[in-house]
């Protein structure tokens, strides 16, 4: 039953590979039908299918949906399961082939993308096979001029449009303007708050905008984790689904780190919870505050050297569970860039692989309709210099990183610096006077940011517990 069935072709177990997959879509839809709504969304259409007996199924399970009729076995299978199995099969045993084969319903999605990622490899091929057969007669620039207009026709089929918008101008701005005016009357939410109102006025959009890529940048030492883990904390706390991939740090560390943010200035410091040195009553405070935070939209990944494809996938499941728990995606946070496995398609490029990684970021942030913080190394003449504030130059390879990036905020703590130093060390009493005055502040310069604006924002930290606040929290 299949269209491209070639008995002698070396791609046949690929080929049946498909089918099987065609298969367990269709039996999923029929098996959960409350799930079809995430098939349609990948843009899903018959023409993708290459067994025609699936393709069938699916013209009927698309005409039902049209005429709002509800899809199950006898609906969509009424003279249709000898297509599938066989003339003079019945629908009982098409159901239990179905029931063997068919996929899960949150997998339902990812078979759609398969079965759409098959139908451009056949065109791909036909394509190459039409172009072998006339290039003998053909005019050499014509051919080729040809094959890329099919390939681009293919690639723009392909594409992955959630996240995105397309219209004429007058449509979308209607859209904007409806939005905004949603907005001013509260029956529409604005972008997530940090949670510290003296970054957002700063930021696209006065918070962490839906589809913006932030860079956070900053030498070690300088509170990446720190803000990364707080900012978590806090979208968490709002009921915002939050995905942190921490591809350095253990993931223990940051849930030590996010708890010890809840618990308070006059809870256990993080670094004593995972050496165990807590006395009883900060081991209970961090026990019950551990109960509470089961209940937060968190989910902490430390897989180590995946590639921003393998980000991009993984945080598509989990936003996924957290729709279906009633809590959309707000925000992804990677930690960091430099250890982000970087594909083979520059090979050994820098700057090349951070462009990859960084736009793909901000594509991830697009599609799922998210703000994504990614976290960037700078570079060591920061250490070089007299004045130790980072500028947009110092981030390492840094021209694809900014063009990519919504906002680039830098990181300086002046308390890091001050207490290697040797009058500090030797308790000279301006340096010990002059560190009390500094300890608590991380200063965030917002070097970039489209929509928002630049400056500088002067918080309140606790390193020790990954607390961060607006000063006027904990005073000036």
């Amino acid at each position: 039953m299949n269209d491209y069935a070639r008995p002698e072709d070396p791609m046949k177990f690929w080929y049946d590979s498909i089918t099987e997959i065609e298969t367990a879509l269709i039996g999923g839809v029929i098996l959960h039908p409350e799930a079809v709504g995430s098939v349609l969304q990948t843009g899903l259409e018959t023409e993708h299918f290459g067994d025609l007996g699936c393709a069938a199924l699916w013209t009927r399970i698309a005409g039902i949906i049209s005429r709002g009729g509800t899809i199950d076995h006898r609906t969509v299978l009424q003279g249709g399961a000898g297509l599938v199995v066989g003339e003079g099969a019945s629908p009982g045993a098409f159901l239990a082939k179905i029931m063997a084969e068919a996929a899960r319903a949150n997998s339902l999605a990812e078979y759609a993308g398969l079965v759409k990622s098959a139908w451009v490899v056949r065109r791909f091929l036909d394509a190459a096979d039409k172009a072998r057969d006339e290039i003998a007669g053909a005019d050499g620039i014509a051919l080729a001029r040809q094959l890329i207009e099919t390939v681009d026709g293919l690639r723009d089929s392909a594409i992955e449009r959630s996240g995105s918008t397309r219209g004429s101008l007058g449509d979308i701005a209607a859209t904007v303007g409806a939005e905004a005016q949603e907005m001013l009357q509260g029956k529409r939410e604005r972008p997530p708050s940090t949670g510290l109102s003296d970054l957002d006025k700063h930021l696209p959009m006065g918070g962490l905008a839906p589809g913006s890529l932030i860079i956070l940048a900053g030498r070690t030492g300088a509170g990446k984790t720190l803000v990364a883990s707080a900012l978590a904390s806090k979208m968490a706390t709002n009921n915002k689904g939050v995905i942190y991939f921490s591809l350095e740090v253990p993931a223990k560390e940051i849930a030590a780190r996010t708890i010890c943010e809840r618990i308070g200035a006059r809870g256990p410091v993080y670094g004593d919870v995972l050496a165990g040195r807590m006395t009883d009553d900060d081991l209970e405070k961090f026990i019950w505050a551990s109960r509470e935070a089961d209940k937060l939209p968190l989910h902490l990944d430390d897989a180590p050297a995946l590639t921003i494809q393998d980000i991009a996938l993984a945080a598509k499941k989990q936003a996924t569970r957290f729709e279906r728990a009633g809590t959309p995606l707000a925000l992804i946070l990677i930690d960091h860039a430099q250890i982000v496995k970087a594909s083979s398609r520059y090979q050994g490029n820098r700057v090349g692989e951070l462009g990859e990684i960084a736009n793909g970021a901000k594509v991830m942030a697009k599609q799922l309709g998210c703000a994504v913080v990614l976290c960037s190394q700078l570079n060591r003449s920061v250490e070089g210099r007299d004045d130790k504030r980072p500028t947009l130059s110092d981030l390492r390879a840094s021209g694809e990183v900014e063009e990519a990036a919504d906002a680039v905020l830098m990181l300086y703590r002046e308390a890091y610096y001050l207490e290697r130093t040797q009058a500090f060390r030797g308790g000279d009493a301006a340096a010990v006077e002059m560190m009390e005055a500094v300890r608590n502040q991380i200063e965030i310069g917002i070097e970039k940011s489209r929509q928002g604006s630049t400056g500088r924002a002067t918080l309140w930290c606790d390193p020790g517990r990954s607390i961060l606040a607006d000063q006027s929290r904990y005073g000036s």
